[in-house]
């Protein structure tokens, strides 16, 4: 990879123009058959998405047709570990550097959390599938960065992945009319916070999302729409746009997902943030339009629709007591945790927050891995995106450390990251395409500092002989600085 860097910085060289400083080759824009691999795989690992094992459990497995279809379907992310175990085999020559950084760290997490499953979990048939599962996402990961410029094929991933929550967006707001009562109730506060979903209940054999589920996909598809939405480009693609970042906000809205609106509101004002060009403008819009929605009395209303009774609930909902049980449960075996889905099987509830999540799951060796790692991917999101960009804009797009923030700040009171899930397959991606950028930008600034070694070091060596040949009109005896007998 080093020398295709530095050949590509020689090539601007002959032709005139700068190399760049802190820059990696630009990816280039046709599709790799690693690009088609890492997309195949990823649909094998949504396609595995809400199903379970209790299909195949079943009596009626397989002569039913639903359970025989989300039986089969269970096993799917389990194929794309497989065959991404097989491609990591095949590429294994590049496998040491990223094994030692923070994909090796989450691997970790997930190894150490599949020998709790098996040993301490008091249901290790379900905690081997859950962590198998996860897994498979860290193998897909593993086996797309093996070649030597992954970037734009992980670029493709990312496209694809959100693609999928955006479908899932539309399909569960188009679906709302049909299903009716079934799914749609009011808050306590009375008809402001409408919540679409209730989890209960099933939709062609799989388990109903809640609300705060719908929330994320529509949060994140609104996320992925709105720097569409503000880049210059032909007036229709700004407008279909416009109207999927219309609608996904219409489903954040009326799914009413607390931390969702939140984690979007800080996500959507660093996406205005994240152009220094147009930073100003757009704070100052933003200012005028939450001055004149003062004037309209609009966050009395905000308040009433985001507490749903008009008062704040400081135990957010009944998760601080689940934390409690959760802390707990944690010290009773602190280094390598329960197992998958351990809150499920000892708590008979969801964990609600990531970080304590990935302790109970896999202990301080696994947990402590998994949040060093995303910690490290923050500190290169940070730096490349906001600090010292690089001077191609298009490696780093505001979305990207958007839809980050908005699954880390959701990790508070949701387990996102922490287990297989719709927010870890939605943002996963981000770690391994932030770890590839950071990886080409060094080999660039390697190569471009070596080549201006090298051209010093090709001056200093002509001065000098320059330096020590003979001066034309005098004698070598007077040069060496002796003069004739």
């Amino acid at each position: 990879m080093g020398v295709d860097v530095a050949e590509s910085l020689r090539l601007k060289r002959r032709t005139g123009k700068p190399s760049p400083v802190n820059q990696p080759v630009k990816p280039k824009r046709k599709v790799s058959v690693n690009a088609l691999l890492g997309m195949g795989l990823w649909v094998l690992l949504w396609l595995g998405y809400n199903t379970d094992l209790s299909h195949v459990m079943n009596p009626n497995f397989p002569v039913n047709t639903t359970d025989f279809i989300h039986g089969v379907r269970a096993f799917f992310p389990m194929l794309a570990g497989w065959i991404a175990l097989l491609l990591i085999f095949a590429r294994s020559s590049r496998l040491f550097p990223w094994i030692m950084g923070p994909l090796g760290l989450i691997l970790l997490y997930a190894v150490t959390g599949l020998a709790s499953s098996a040993t301490v979990s008091i249901n290790p048939t379900d905690a081997l599938y859950y962590g198998a599962n996860y897994l498979a996402i860290v193998l897909v990961l593993l086996a797309i960065v093996l070649v030597a410029d992954p970037l734009q094929d992980l670029r493709m991933v990312l496209r694809l992945t959100w693609t999928v929550g955006t479908i899932l967006t539309l399909a569960l707001l188009g679906a709302i009319p049909m299903l009716g009562s079934a799914v749609v109730f009011t808050a306590e506060g009375g008809s402001i916070g409408m919540r679409a979903y209730k989890g209960t209940g099933e939709i062609m054999g799989m388990a109903s999302t809640r609300n705060t589920g719908f929330a994320r996909y529509a949060a994140i598809s609104a996320l992925v729409a709105l720097p569409g939405l503000m880049r210059k480009g032909r007036p229709i693609v700004r407008i279909i746009w416009g109207i999927l970042f219309a609608a996904s906000v219409y489903a954040l809205y009326i799914a009413n997902g607390r931390t969702e609106i939140l984690a979007f509101v800080g996500s959507a004002a660093l996406i205005l943030g994240a152009e220094k060009a147009t930073r100003f403008v757009n704070f100052l819009a933003a200012t005028g339009a939450a001055i004149l929605l003062g004037l309209r009395g609009f966050y009395s209303g905000f308040f009433l629709y985001f507490t749903r009774t008009g008062h704040l609930d400081l135990t957010m909902s009944g998760r601080t007591a689940t934390w409690e049980d959760g802390w707990r449960l944690f010290w009773k075996s602190p280094w390598v945790g329960f197992g998958f889905q351990a809150d499920r099987f000892y708590l008979n509830w969801h964990m609600h927050n990531a970080f304590l999540h990935v302790l109970v799951q896999s202990g301080l060796l696994g947990g402590g891995a998994i949040l060093i790692g995303l910690a490290i991917v923050w500190y290169y999101i940070i730096k490349y995106f906001f600090l010292r960009k690089p001077a191609d804009r298009s490696l780093t797009p505001p979305e990207i450390p958007a839809v980050f923030l908005f699954v880390t700040i959701s990790s508070i009171t949701e387990s996102t990251f922490a287990y297989y899930s719709a927010a870890w397959l939605l943002s996963a991606p981000i770690v391994a395409y932030v770890l590839v950028l950071n990886r080409q930008i060094r080999q660039s600034s390697a190569a471009a500092a070596r080549e201006k070694w090298q051209k010093t070091r090709l001056g200093r060596r002509q001065t000098r002989e320059a330096d020590s040949a003979p001066v034309e009109g005098m004698s070598p005896s007077i040069i060496g600085g002796r003069t004739p007998s």
